[in-house]
Order: structure tokens, then sequence, then C-alpha cells
């Protein structure tokens, strides 16, 4: 399934899909991100530096005499006693501190910001990404994994790769600026800070990386199948009650959800080793200090100056290097969520760069010139070399059995399906790509089962506007002879109607498809058997309501598996095997079935 294969290393691959991810006002926004971390990052060795200053006048108060900085400072502000002096450049460094980290609050906003944006915009590319599919290959994807794709996916790629980018590259900034401060002040100490913490460091990095990535694949694996085993075990929640399957169920779901459990908790235990293992290494520099002092100087003074350094120094070193460490873990993991983002990503651009939509006009007929099509995977024809005409105001019935091509030629017609060979023409004009978003909001297409979102039955009706016709809506609603039932409701049309309809009878969710149609002006109905499923009472009543239309110069196809839903088409098509085996007149119809 997926066309990139990741051939660089960890960081390079994610610096690389965030230059290829983020839009051009991501890019400026990321620019001037950079600025600031790279701000807050000399704010924090400056912090760093201010306190030197009072490691040293502690270790030795003649210090204020000695270093030529301190001396100038204290007889330039006027100051007489040291103790006074020392006072006021801790509390002038514990203002500073307090400053840099208000800004340093600030500029983790900022980071947040950027990448709670970066993930709406992934979100969205990734939903018009699917979206963009055909039906047979949508289809051909399970909804978990694009579920997976489309709606987790961006958030792992920003909690797990853009946010350790962008700490990589501040704590990387940070250290490098401490350890180019050090050097300068004192090589000794650059050397050996250098010599305890990097080596150690990698070690750390490459013991475990590895198992991280496996950890983040296996994640991304198992989500899905835990998501659907929760979806299966919601959906057939009626089918699981019959038949006693609650415990088989529950035990899919729990086994799926356990792995998944355990696998974030071992990931979470891999990134505190930085953090403990970086402890030790900062402990260990301490005692390798008191063990020089101790066997290799008696300058007291000058080692509790270099033990304050180099604590100082570890304070801030060493949080930094658990953050890059955890950084680098985090990418190595996430790796797959790089792999998901670029799935069908080449396809999706070019579609992009050759789409094109234009109108297409519907006034005189609706013609079928030697249609064939087979699915993908298949060489067997569905519909073979079909040929017909439907007339602009006409109703046209379709009859067959199961797998004589029926619903197959309802989506080519709707454009979800392309023809291999053929053409579907609309007065003059082959039905194509170009065509195709214009050429659907023309038509309004009733299944067997009706779509309902979980709202109200005017939300329903005016499927996906959020700005509601009345005028529209009442037409709709008395075309599709819902006006009665509404009224009766103390809500009215404000009157929810359940997860997927629950709240509606079969018969009323069929109207409830064809008020839709209605409300958005569809010229041409399509009706799939949109009765077959009811009882003959409630069908009557739907087929009365589809009737009813005929007078409204709309044309209208129906497939029907009951053949009294076919009394007002002015023609009637049998299909056998993707082709017209026989046109019939309703009477006509009857008088062979009987």
């Amino acid at each position: 399934m997926k066309e990139y294969k990741n051939k660089k290393g960890s960081l390079p691959n994610a610096i690389h899909c965030l230059r290829e991810h983020l839009a051009p006002f991501h890019k400026k926004r990321a620019a001037l991100l950079s600025v600031v971390i790279c701000l807050s990052a000399v704010l924090d060795v400056f912090g760093l530096a201010s306190i030197l200053p009072l490691i040293q006048l502690a270790a030795d108060m003649d210090a204020i005499h000695t270093n030529p900085y301190l001396n100038t400072m204290y007889t330039y502000l006027g100051f007489s006693e040291p103790k006074t002096f020392l006072l006021t450049l801790m509390l002038c460094t514990l203002l500073f501190f307090v400053l840099k980290n208000v800004f340093g609050l600030l500029v983790n906003f900022m980071q947040t910001r950027f990448s709670a944006d970066v993930a709406t915009y992934l979100s969205k590319n990734q939903f018009s990404k699917y979206y963009s599919f055909d039906l047979n290959r949508f289809q051909s994807i399970k909804s978990s994994i694009i579920i997976n794709h489309v709606y987790r996916n961006p958030l792992s790629f920003c909690e797990y790769i853009l946010m350790p980018v962008i700490m990589l590259f501040s704590e990387s900034v940070i250290f490098l600026l401490i350890i180019t401060g050090i050097a300068i002040y004192n090589i000794d100490l650059f050397l050996f800070t250098s010599a305890v913490v990097i080596p150690t460091s990698f070690i750390i990095y490459y013991s475990i990386r590895s198992t991280n990535a496996r950890i983040g694949r296996e994640i991304d694996a198992n989500y899905p199948k835990a998501l659907a085993a929760l979806t299966h075990a919601i959906d057939g929640y009626v089918d699981i009650k019959l038949f006693n399957k609650e415990s088989y169920y529950g035990k899919r779901f729990v086994d799926a959800q356990f792995k998944l459990h355990n696998l974030h908790l071992k990931s979470y235990f891999l990134n505190m080793v930085p953090l403990r293992a970086n402890e030790i290494v900062a402990l260990l520099g301490v005692v390798s200090i008191f063990i020089y002092a101790i066997f290799f100087t008696n300058n007291q003074s000058q080692v509790i100056l270099f033990v304050g350094l180099f604590a100082a120094a570890a304070y801030r070193l060493m949080p930094s290097l658990t953050r890059i460490l955890n950084s680098l873990l985090f990418i190595k993991k996430n790796q797959v969520a790089i792999d998901n983002l670029n799935i069908y990503n080449k396809w999706y651009k070019q579609e992009l760069a050759n789409e094109r939509h234009e109108k297409i006009e519907f006034e005189k007929s609706i013609s079928f010139d030697k249609v064939t099509y087979h699915f993908p995977e298949s060489d067997v024809k569905v519909i073979d070399e079909l040929t017909f005409t439907v007339n602009k105001g006409e109703t046209i019935g379709f009859v067959g059995s199961s797998g004589s091509g029926k619903t197959t030629l309802m989506n080519l017609l709707l454009g979800f399906h392309e023809p291999v060979s053929g053409d579907i023409m609309i007065d003059d004009i082959a039905l194509n790509k170009t065509y195709r978003k214009h050429w659907r909001s023309m038509i309004g297409y009733v299944k067997q089962d009706v779509f309902m979102v979980d709202g109200s039955i005017k939300e329903n009706i005016a499927f996906g506007e959020n700005e509601v016709d009345e005028v529209k809506l009442k037409s709709a609603i008395k075309q599709a002879s819902l006006d009665k039932f509404i009224d009766s409701l103390p809500q009215g049309w404000d009157t929810p109607v359940g997860e997927k309809g629950s709240r509606l009878s079969g018969g009323q969710k069929q109207r409830m498809g064809i008020a839709r149609a209605l409300y958005n002006n569809a010229q041409i109905l399509v009706f799939d058997e949109a009765t077959s499923a009811l009882d003959v009472e409630t069908e009557n009543e739907v087929t009365e309501a589809i009737n009813s239309l005929t007078d409204h110069n709309r044309t209208i196809l129906i497939i029907a598996h009951r053949i009294t839903t076919l009394k007002r088409c002015d023609r009637i098509y049998e299909l056998k095997e993707g082709k017209i085996s026989a046109v019939y007149q309703y009477r006509e119809l009857i008088e062979k079935v009987l």
C-alpha cells in the first residue's frame, strides 16, 4: 500500500518531510519561531552565565576586588558593603530568571500553537486525499486504517515528529552555546564535560533507538485493530446480544487494548532511560572532580569552584541532553507517521495538478453508448456494452436479479466508477472527471439504507449546510410527504433522529432521503432499491411519495426490488449479466411476472 519508502536517517527524513508538508505560510511562521527559539536559547545561556559570579563570590568574597569585571561593577554602582553587593546580584539574577522564563513560556506557547495549526492543516490534507479516491480504492481500505491516517496520524506527526524537531533545534542551540561558553571560560572544564557527557549520551541513544522504532511500528499496526474491535462491537450490538457473544467481542477489544497499552508503557519506560542515565552521568562527573582533587591537587578553593561550575553546567546541560535524546527517540519511534502522511501522496499531487471542474448542462438526455465496466481486480464484465437513452423528464425503471449490474450501472451514472470503454453522454458531452462534481450536484440519490447524521431532522434534510433555507425545507418536506409526521412532533424539524436515524422508522428514513434530494433541487432522482427493506404498507407510502414526484418534470431512475414501485415508469429495462435483455411497459412486466 505504501508508495513512500524511508531511505534517509530518522532526523534528515523528518526534516525533509516537514519541508514537504508545510504550507508556505507555515514555513514563514517556522522561520519566525526559529528566531525566537534562538533568542530564548541565548537568554538561557546568559542565565547560566549569571550564576558564575555568584558561585565565585560564594567561594571567595575577595573576588569582588580581584575580578576586574566584578570590581568595575562594584565601584561603578557605588557599593560599599560586599554582602549588599552579593545580595543585589542574587536579586537581579532572580529577576532575570523570572523574565527569561516568562519569555520561554511565550515561546513554548508559540511552539504548541504552531504545532496545533500544522496538525489541523495535515488533517485537512489527509481528509481531502482520501476523499479524492474513487469508490473502489476507498472501499478497498479498512475504515480503521483511514481513521488512523486521517484522525490520529496528523496529531501523532506533530506531537512526536514536529515538536521533537523543534525541541531538538532549541536544545541543540542551548547545548552548543553553553559548551562554547564553557570552552571560552575554562578549557579544562570543557574537555572534562565533553569527555563525560557526549560519549555516554550517544551510547544511551544507540542502545535503545532500534527498540523504540519497533515499538512505534507496532503501535501504528495495532491501533487500527483496537479501533476495529471497538467499532465492530458498537455496530454489531443487536447481533452480539442475540447470539450472546459479548464475552467474545469484549475479549477481542480488551486483548487489542492490552497489547496497545503495553506498547505505550514500554515506550514511556524507554523515554525515562535518558533522564535517569544522565543523572548518574552528572553525579559521576562530580565524583570524578573530587577524585581529581584528592589525588592531584591541594587547591581546595579551585576544586570548589570547579565543582560549582560543573554543577551549574550540568544543571542546564543534562536536561538539554535528556530532551535531545528523547526528541531523537520520539522521531525514530514515529517514523511510521511520516510514512503514513506520504501514502498515495505522489498520486494525490498529480490529481490536484490535473484537477479541473467545469459545469455541464442537462437539457435533453442521458445516453449510455456501449458502456463496459469491470472491477479493477477482475476481468469479468459487470456491465457489457450497455446502450440506452433516458430523455429529460422521463421516469425509467430497472429490474434484474442480484448481480445483474443494476447498482454498478447507477455507480457509473453517479461517477463513482469510470467506464472501461464506451461513454456516458449528457446531451452531447461525454461525462468525465472535469464535469463530475457539477454533475453530482444535479442528482439526488436515495439508497436502501439512507445515511443519517446524529442530529435533527432539519440537519439531515439540509445535509451539510450551516444556513438552512426554511422555504426550501418546507417545500422538500411537503413533497416527500413528511409534513404530517413532522407536525406531530413536539420539537418539529428540530427533533433529534438519533445515531444512524435510530429514532426513525424505515419509511421515515426513506422519505427523509427523498426530502434531502428535493431540498438540493436535484434535477435527477435515483432510487436504488429504496423500498426493498420496507413492509408493504410503508412501501406503499414511500411509493406514493415517489410517484408524486413524476409530475414535477424531474428525471427519475428507479432500481426496484418490488415491481409495484415501477407503476409510473415510462419504460422498464430488465438487466441480465450486464446487458439489457428486455424493455417493458409496466403492464407488460406485470403480465410476465404473473
